[in-house]
């Protein structure tokens, strides 16, 4: 029984892998073969960008990978002594698996898989918590965002900039109690999450900073303020709707119609905009995690 149990255990983690890749294959595919932006279009608008757009679009998403690494090596340092090159190799790939998951499923499923059985409790907590650190950063600076968008386009809605605030307000409070009760075990204390909070940001600020970069180069017409505050917007918006990764390409050009609509030449230029971020801040990052699938040790449990 435990020579079939081993033998099992032995096909199940290549499996896993080869259907993680091939789904992430076949689904990329398909969206791109639908996708409404004709390819000549895109070629024209991609050279009259700058040559070193792309290249520096790039950095800027793998910088923010590198980020997310030290924050997930900083979340389990207390149980788990991590390398950076394996947390880095850890977090793309789990960013493959997830591709094709809602509310990132597939990092818990695949992440926990590389830790013994023993230790993924702590694992799948410290999966939760950095997440969480993740959409309180984008929430906040989103609310944010719509405030201010609310205070411009009504000045007279200062009741309901007030309740909104508040509302806020307190809504952190219940979560920031909620989560210190449930992460009493000691995995996460005010001090430790102050650090990933920190972490969760300037990795916001790096991928974000691509949308900025893209916007100027098409000369959109807004003050930069502006093209912030409309950024935060964007990205609270397609961080609440639960979509899987690969088609929320869909939902971002829909909201990102609705937000730089009149600022931007046309309609495809905003799809050129929406697509090229995709491409460099999801897909990019998701190749890389299926080219570093087949390498990665899988602890799959066996009872």
């Amino acid at each position: 029984m435990s020579i079939a149990l081993h033998k099992s255990k032995q096909f199940f983690a290549p499996l896993l892998k080869m259907c993680i890749i091939a789904l992430c294959v076949y689904l990329l595919y398909n969206q791109w073969m639908e996708r409404p932006l004709r390819l000549s279009t895109f070629t024209d608008l991609l050279n009259k960008l700058p040559w070193w757009s792309l290249p520096a679009l790039l950095l800027f998403s793998l910088s923010s990978w590198m980020i997310e690494s030290k924050k997930w090596q900083f979340l389990i340092k207390e149980f788990y002594k991590l390398r950076f090159r394996e947390s880095v190799l850890q977090n793309l790939t789990a960013q493959a698996a997830s591709f094709i998951t809602p509310f990132r499923a597939g990092e818990f499923a695949l992440k926990s898989t590389f830790f013994k059985k023993e230790l993924r409790k702590k694992i799948l907590s410290s999966i939760l918590a950095g997440n969480l650190a993740q959409m309180a950063v984008t929430t906040v600076l989103g609310i944010s965002g719509v405030l201010f968008y609310i205070k411009n386009q009504s000045p007279e809605s200062v009741f309901l900039l007030i309740f909104s605030s508040v509302m806020m307000c307190l809504l952190a409070l219940i979560l920031y109690l909620w989560i210190s009760k449930k992460w009493q075990s000691g995995i996460l204390n005010t001090q430790k999450w102050a650090k990933v909070l920190i972490f969760s940001f300037l990795r916001y600020v790096l991928f974000a900073s691509n949308w900025l970069i893209v916007l100027i180069l098409l000369d959109y017409e807004a003050s930069l303020f502006i093209i912030i505050r409309n950024i935060t917007i964007y990205y609270l918006l397609v961080s609440i709707i639960p979509v899987i990764q690969l088609f929320d390409i869909a939902l971002k050009w829909t909201v990102a119609s609705y937000i730089f609509n009149g600022n931007l030449y046309n309609t495809e230029s905003i799809l050129f905009a929406t697509t090229i971020i995709w491409i460099t801040n999801s897909i990019f990052p998701t190749v890389l995690g299926c080219a570093i699938l087949p390498f990665q040790k899988l602890k799959i449990a066996t009872s």
